[in-house]
């Protein structure tokens, strides 16, 4: 089948066009079924929110049109499968987990992996062995060759390594490196590219993991327009079992998958197939001129500062590094926001942006105006450093079968945690369960807070869930 085609919605166009008696599900009935107050908004959409009806294919058995989509996709990503994802990235995190180690099986996972992985260890039952970031002034950037290489050392029963490049700020590892050390460890590679699936289409940018991986995961929601949560595992090598893979994708994700989220997948497939170029041409020449114009305020995480580290960075994300000017990252954003202009992120010390396929160029002027207004009231704003790694006492599966209880943060030195604590977003946790909270983490945690960190894991109240037969006298 030729790229140019577009099979799954050539199918869904064709389906349309005779007049359908809806007695099957979803009981919206193609939109007739809709409250009224988004029935006008939804109606197109809803004419496509169809099931798995003759001709349209099943994501969990497919043979016809979805099946065509996915071998589309993984010739143009290199990929020996594509498996579409309604669950997002993070659906395919765990299955590629869940494919790859079993109960008691070693894992070497960088701390800046997103918090959907500690939800596949729960699964999976695999033990983790955490790596450290390596920072720059400060900023958390990507595991360092030299962290993989003493983790495989120290660990050589490992089973896998799970990378997350580019990191959600943009900063990629040296994965060539580093997949050189994983394949003698005869380990397997999991890539967490969920910021990436742009990467293999421009010169300009990092390299993607696409030579290197045994699978990996992109969120084509975050980089190339599909319809959120849509996503992509891509399986590159012939050592992942296919048949436990498969088991593994049917059991996290959703056994009714929105279709018009799978066609949005082919389409963007489609596109990138013929002109994914000079899509990404543009979106990186974009980026460029919005990078300068922030640059012209603010001071910015670039690609110069990362590559001295042994690291790259992906230009289309734009770092704010606020507190490098003694200001609010959190207070910007506000200031933003209050004037229509949205934001990825915003952080004590620093502003994320991101400049996708849709960012209009008209909106520069804009942007520009508002920057030249923001009023900067200088403080201080830097934050703690981030603390050691907690003690892991328990596994992540030990843990979530535990008995909890709820209490103080502040009275919780010693415990051990029965909850992810986590800033989302990004998603990347400051603790895990079965991990030992000590008097440095809870600083931490009360110093971001009082900066006006959004913290996943504790009440409104402080409190924190722990393991009731571990809690501190």
């Amino acid at each position: 089948m030729e790229q140019s085609s577009a099979p799954l919605w050539e199918q869904l166009k064709q389906f349309q066009e005779k007049e359908r008696i809806w007695l099957h599900v979803p009981a919206h009935s193609g939109g007739f079924g809709l409250p009224l107050e988004m029935a006008t908004d939804f109606s197109t959409y809803a004419r496509f929110d169809l099931t798995e009806l003759p001709g349209l294919d099943d994501l969990h058995h497919p043979s016809g049109v979805i099946a065509q989509a996915q071998a589309l996709a993984a010739q143009v990503w290199q990929a020996k499968q594509s498996y579409f994802l309604v669950n997002g990235a993070s659906a395919g995190v765990r299955a590629m987990v869940l494919a790859t180690c079993n109960p008691g099986d070693t894992i070497l996972i960088p701390r800046n992996a997103h918090g959907s992985l500690y939800h596949a260890l729960v699964f999976s039952g695999a033990i983790p062995r955490y790596l450290p970031i390596a920072e720059g002034d400060g900023f958390p950037l990507n595991v360092t060759v030299e962290a993989v290489s003493e983790g495989f050392k120290r660990y050589p029963e490992a089973k896998a390594l799970f990378l997350t490049s580019p990191s959600y700020f943009g900063v990629t590892a040296n994965i060539g490196k580093i997949a050189a050390i994983v394949r003698q460890a005869k380990a397997y590679l999991l890539v967490d590219e969920a910021h990436g699936g742009h990467l293999d289409f421009s010169v300009q940018l990092p390299s993607s993991a696409a030579l290197f991986c045994d699978m990996r995961v992109q969120s084509w929601h975050k980089t190339l327009g599909a319809l959120t949560p849509g996503a992509v595992l891509h399986c590159h090598s012939e050592r992942v079992d296919k048949k436990r893979l498969l088991m593994a994708l049917h059991g996290v994700q959703t056994s009714s998958p929105p279709y018009p989220l799978l066609a949005s997948l082919d389409l963007v497939r489609q596109r990138m197939a013929l002109t994914g170029e000079e899509v990404v041409q543009s979106v990186v020449a974009t980026a460029a001129t919005v990078r300068k114009l922030l640059a012209s305020h603010f001071p910015l995480l670039t690609r110069e500062d990362v590559k001295m580290q042994g690291f790259d960075l992906d230009v289309t994300r734009i770092t704010l590094l606020t507190a490098q000017v003694g200001l609010s990252g959190i207070d910007i954003g506000h200031q933003l926001a209050s004037k229509g202009i949205d934001i990825e992120l915003a952080l004590p010390d620093c502003v994320l942006a991101i400049v996708g396929l849709g960012y209009k160029k008209e909106g520069n002027r804009r942007l520009a105006t508002v920057l030249d207004a923001l009023i900067a009231t200088k403080g201080d704003v830097a934050m703690l450093p981030l603390p050691d790694l907690p003690e892991l006492v328990l596994t992540p599966r030990q843990a979530a079968y535990r008995r909890v209880v709820g209490i103080q943060l502040s009275e919780a030195e010693g415990s051990i945690a029965a909850t992810t604590v986590v800033s989302y977003p990004p998603g990347i946790p400051l603790l895990l369960p079965g991990e030992r909270i000590s008097c440095e983490l809870i600083g931490y945690i009360e110093n971001a807070l009082e900066c006006g960190v959004i913290l996943r894991g504790l009440d409104n109240c402080q409190h924190i869930q722990v393991c009731k037969d571990e809690v501190s006298e």
